[in-house]
């Protein structure tokens, strides 16, 4: 019952005060005629999370926030969206962190879902320079500790997690490729890690498949690089209200 509320409360509360919060802010700005030194001005049309996801019950768990997590609005969504996913197909994550966001959607996804979530390994020298921030989120103990914790109470849920270790930049995806109804991606905010990683998630997401972005409108690299990839490309690309997630869906 209590993840059901933790859901209700991302959803319906949390989310609509941060985005009226958002919405005051910018006019409070512009009336005084002042800017936003944190804002990086998103170019992405937006669209509400219910047109996202059919579902409407969400369960959240582990529901503290840590520095590097999404929102819990945004678990919520991530969530939801995991919940659509088709029985028997892959979820991909690049960028495990602390393994709250792989916890949710391996307990929310279908039985016979398959998640496989890549982690860049501290020491691990990489392709791309990391952004001045990112250190703290490779430099960790272990990967995926918050869904450790849950082994013994959910064994079935975290055993359909799979561990991977690398460089996103140099990561062997072939074997995922097509076979993804969910792939999220929250890996090195550098622009040049932003654009391998779309490519990557692009073919891994099969047709219907969902891809979501973490950190649009908030890292400067991150949203620089989905606004040139829309203007480029026209890939349809939309920014869910109220949060920092993009979605897309493959066709």
């Amino acid at each position: 019952m209590k993840e059901l509320c933790h859901g209700y409360f991302a959803t319906r509360i949390y989310l609509p005060l941060s985005e009226l919060s958002r919405r005051w802010r910018k006019f409070s700005r512009k009336i005084r005629g002042r800017s936003d030194p944190f804002s990086r001005n998103p170019q992405l049309p937006e669209v509400s999370w219910r047109d996202c996801t059919k579902q409407r019950s969400i369960r959240i768990w582990e529901r503290e926030k840590e520095n590097g997590n999404v929102r819990i609005s945004e678990l919520g969504i991530l969530s939801a969206l995991a919940a659509d996913c088709e029985n028997g197909t892959n979820l991909f994550e690049i960028g495990t962190f602390d393994g709250r966001t792989t916890l949710n959607v391996a307990l929310s996804s279908p039985a016979q879902c398959a998640i496989y979530t890549l982690d860049l390994p501290p020491g691990l020298e990489t392709v791309f320079s990391l952004v001045e921030g990112e250190r703290h989120m490779v430099d960790k103990t272990k990967s995926g500790s918050r869904y450790e914790k849950h082994r013994e109470t959910h064994p079935a849920a975290v055993g359909k997690i799979h561990q991977l270790l690398g460089d996103s930049a140099a990561f062997d995806f072939s074997p995922y490729q097509a076979s993804c109804s969910l792939v999220f991606v929250d890996g090195s905010h550098a622009f040049d890690c932003v654009m391998s990683d779309t490519r990557a998630a692009m073919d891994l997401a099969i047709g219907g498949g969902v891809v979501v972005w973490h950190d649009y409108g908030i890292w400067g690299d991150v949203t620089r690089a989905l606004d040139e990839l829309e203007r480029r490309e026209s890939f349809g690309l939309r920014h869910i209200s109220g949060t920092s997630l993009v979605y897309w869906k493959k066709r």
